[in-house]
């Protein structure tokens, strides 16, 4: 939900059959489940899905006193004991620093070390608070910071998500649907023009129910998408709702209307955010929500990534309301030992 953005803290990196990644602090194959289909678990496709389980992943609030955009995700790693499989960040198509110049050297880093990058490409400026048209985008007016963009992507040389515009269905200001639509074809066709072809679409939604009507209309094409995701969260008080949601609650109203209206069918799918409260009147359910997890993916096997939105600005954080995974001991110790099972530990044995 666009509401919950703080943009300025914490926004600021050869496409083969088979891509297997390093990860220094992975298990072995045994602690993962069996093979699906003709694959072995730790293959993964030229479009980054597991042959089995799910990608963990996360976006962490950099903190403005260092704008050390690495050690916002690798503290959160000490303090889970793993490394995350995919790093999401935020950037803005200002095309310099941090913000716009990606990826950065964190990035590139964090890339050399095994991770995965999730581009959360926004058509603004984070530090003027210029927001960009669709037709601004689709008329060419901004092609060469486009150009320059999908160069960098090239210049990887391994595969990354890139993710336009997520949440559209909540940017009046930007213009229609099928603007929004024009707009992603536009920047699609122009990495396809660079030859950034390691470029791994991810169509990211609210996944609303308000909004179920807007969907086809928004989704740009089984062409031009190659993940489908949304933003699940248990909002809980957060929202001055008094019903708490369990994962499965969470995630499964979405991903049961996707298979009812065959959108982006067969197309591997995402959590790109996700995210839930804590219970003042229970203070040991946001962790045994965390425990619960793995099943509730294991539930849904269409679902291979799943990323936590790990920032105090994902809605106003009060005495009933804090969404951060390490707000107190308990919510870090479920969310580290989801992360310790086995339908999220991605076996690897190097690039």
């Amino acid at each position: 939900m666009r509401r919950r953005r703080a943009w300025g803290l914490g926004a600021v990196g050869a496409t083969v059959a088979v891509v297997v990644l390093l990860g220094a602090d992975a298990p072995s194959s045994r602690s993962v489940p069996a093979s699906v289909g003709a694959h072995r678990c730790g293959e993964v496709s030229a479009k980054l899905v597991p042959s089995c389980g799910a990608w963990w992943g996360m976006y962490s609030r950099t903190d403005p006193a260092t704008w050390d955009h690495g050690r916002a995700i690798t503290d959160v790693e000490e303090q889970v004991g793993r490394r995350f499989d995919i790093v999401h960040r935020y950037h803005d198509f200002s095309d310099a620093g941090s913000n716009g110049a990606f990826p950065d050297a964190y990035q590139q880093r964090q890339m050399r070390e095994g991770r995965l990058m999730f581009f959360a490409w926004e058509s603004r400026v984070f530090s003027s608070g210029t927001v960009l048209t669709w037709r601004d985008v689709y008329s060419g007016r901004y092609d060469a910071t486009i150009d320059a963009v999908a160069g960098r992507i090239r210049a990887t040389g391994v595969p990354v998500f890139l993710g336009f515009d997520h949440e559209p269905e909540d940017e009046p200001a930007k213009g229609s649907d099928a603007d929004f639509v024009r707009a992603w074809r536009h920047v699609h066709d122009r990495f396809a023009a660079a030859g950034a072809d390691n470029a791994v679409w991810v169509w990211t939604v609210m996944g609303w129910s308000g909004h179920y009507h807007r969907y086809a209309d928004l989704y740009p094409g089984d062409r031009y998408v190659d993940w489908v995701a949304w933003d699940p969260y248990n909002f809980h008080a957060c929202t001055g709702n008094p019903i708490w949601k369990s994962p499965s609650d969470t995630i499964g109203p979405f991903y049961r209307w996707l298979d009812e209206q065959g959108i982006g069918a067969g197309k591997p799918r995402m959590l790109a955010e996700f995210g839930t409260n804590f219970d003042v009147g229970d203070p040991s359910a946001k962790r045994r929500w965390f425990e619960q997890f793995p099943a509730a993916l294991r539930a849904h096997p269409e679902i291979k990534a799943a990323i936590y939105f790990n920032s105090p600005g994902v809605t106003r954080t009060t005495g009933t309301c804090d969404m951060r995974m390490n707000h107190d001991a308990a919510a870090l110790a479920g969310f580290t030992a989801a992360g310790r099972d086995g339908y999220l530990r991605q076996p690897t044995r190097g690039r």
